[in-house]
């Protein structure tokens, strides 16, 4: 049952997304499945038409992020700016700016909206008080999207710096940035791809810092909320 407002009337019920209806789902699980599915399109190809369908799917997932978030309506109005701004931005730099150009663009364009997709997740996932499988499923999401808006950022450098990205020689596209991005975040450090010039070595070193330390902070997070709910479940034991 809908608890009612201040005025004493029912509030009007959230709706939920269409994917969310039809499948039984919270939105932070459709939005986890689109990061995945632009996860996988990166790994299999780096083509003009892959990188289009990416931007799509990184709307789509600000956009329901957005909804299961429930944000004050200053901040839904400033996303609907970023909705709307990045599709134009991207629709003009693809039509009109050389190919070179045009992918930075897409990359500075994608970093925007992963970012705001991040806070509005982190800002939900903070405040929630229990650990429920809505609040997993947005952690795992935020945790994604840190280490494909590093890989945007990567793509950034690439275009504004001069010579090769990798010392190693390799080719910089979204395959590589992508490969690059996530063993940086995890800390694996395989050596196959590194960066040739400090720019990209500078953040690639805080992409390892914020890896650990947002792993620190989230998994303290969910265990403390965790843990007030086993307490207030669990009847207290009287001598």
């Amino acid at each position: 049952m809908t608890p009612p407002d201040e005025a004493g009337t029912p509030a009007p019920p959230r709706r939920r997304s269409f994917l969310a209806r039809r499948t039984g789902t919270d939105d932070f699980g459709i939005v986890l499945s689109l990061l995945v599915t632009a996860y996988v399109a990166f790994a299999l190809s780096s083509d003009e038409w892959v990188e289009i369908l990416v931007l799509v799917l990184y709307l789509f997932t600000l956009g329901l992020a957005v909804r299961t978030s429930r944000p004050m309506p200053h901040q839904k109005r400033f996303v609907r700016i970023v909705l709307v701004v990045s599709a134009v931005i991207a629709f003009v730099a693809l039509t009109v700016l050389p190919q070179s150009v045009a992918d930075g663009v897409l990359d500075a364009v994608v970093c925007v909206i992963l970012m705001t997709a991040l806070v509005v997740i982190l800002d939900r996932i903070l405040r929630r008080t229990a650990v429920t499988v809505q609040s997993l499923a947005g952690a795992l999401s935020a945790y994604l999207i840190i280490g494909m808006f590093f890989a945007s950022l990567f793509g950034v450098l690439d275009v504004l710096t001069p010579g090769p990205f990798f010392a190693s020689g390799e080719a910089a596209n979204a395959r590589s940035f992508q490969y690059f991005s996530y063993t940086t975040l995890t800390t694996l450090g395989y050596g196959d791809y590194t960066a040739a010039l400090f720019p990209g070595r500078s953040i690639a070193t805080f992409e390892a810092l914020v890896g650990q330390v947002f792993l620190a902070v989230l998994v303290a997070r969910l265990v403390a909320a965790f843990h007030g709910r086993t307490e207030a479940v669990l009847p207290e034991h009287t001598e």
